[in-house]
């Protein structure tokens, strides 16, 4: 492996990493109205919520309106 590949692959994993510990503190969240988690989303498209995605895509609508 080269060291251009060794660095891709090295930002590669770091990205997984801080997308898991977003993931994980949002989970953990126990206010979420406070502290607004239902806003991040994922690449692929919303992602999860722990309230549940309909709820996450109801607090998302009301504040776009």
């Amino acid at each position: 492996m080269s060291i251009s590949k060794g660095k891709e692959h090295l930002s590669q994993l770091r990205l997984v990493w801080k997308e898991r510990a977003v993931g994980s503190t949002c989970g953990a969240n126990r206010i979420p109205i406070v502290i607004p988690c239902h806003r991040v989303v994922s690449s692929s498209g919303l992602g999860g919520f722990g309230g549940g995605l309909r709820r996450k895509k109801f607090l998302l609508n009301l504040e776009s309106n």
